[in-house]
Formats: structure tokens, C-alpha cells, sequence
């Protein structure tokens, strides 16, 4: 089983409470809504691909550009 506690919240550093759209975050609603416009909302990945682009953001794939690291590196 996965401990959340171990983890942080991508998007502020809180200590990470749950997954939702492929992010780890906290319970905090701005949060949880920074992870659906990053994620592209549910099927925001299929959109992508739908419209010939990647399926996977190109800032996620750029790492100087990637905010988000392994929070076990923390």
C-alpha cells in the first residue's frame, strides 16, 4: 500500500494526501485544480492525442521546465 505521507504535494509542498489526476497533492481544493489543468482534465491526454500532439505535455517532458521532482528526494 502506498504511504501519501511520504510523499508532498506537487503543486505546494504540503504533505501529499491523495492522487488525483496522475498527481500527488494535498486536500487543498487550488491544489487539486492546479492537477486537473496540468493533467488537461480527465481524457486530457487522449485530447492530445486526438489533436496530433503528444500525449504527454511538453512541459512535463522538459525537465528545466518541470516543476514537479521524485518527493522521496526531499
Amino acid at each position: 500500500m502506498l504511504d501519501f505521507s511520504q510523499y508532498k504535494c506537487e503543486f505546494c509542498g504540503k504533505t501529499c494526501t491523495q492522487v488525483v489526476f496522475a498527481a500527488f497533492v494535498c486536500d487543498d481544493p487550488e491544489c487539486v485544480d492546479k492537477a486537473y489543468l496540468a493533467r488537461g482534465g480527465p481524457g486530457g491526454h487522449m485530447k492530445r492525442k486526438a489533436e496530433g500532439k503528444p500525449i504527454v505535455p511538453e512541459v512535463v517532458c522538459e525537465p528545466e521546465r518541470n516543476a514537479r521532482s521524485d518527493p522521496k528526494d526531499d
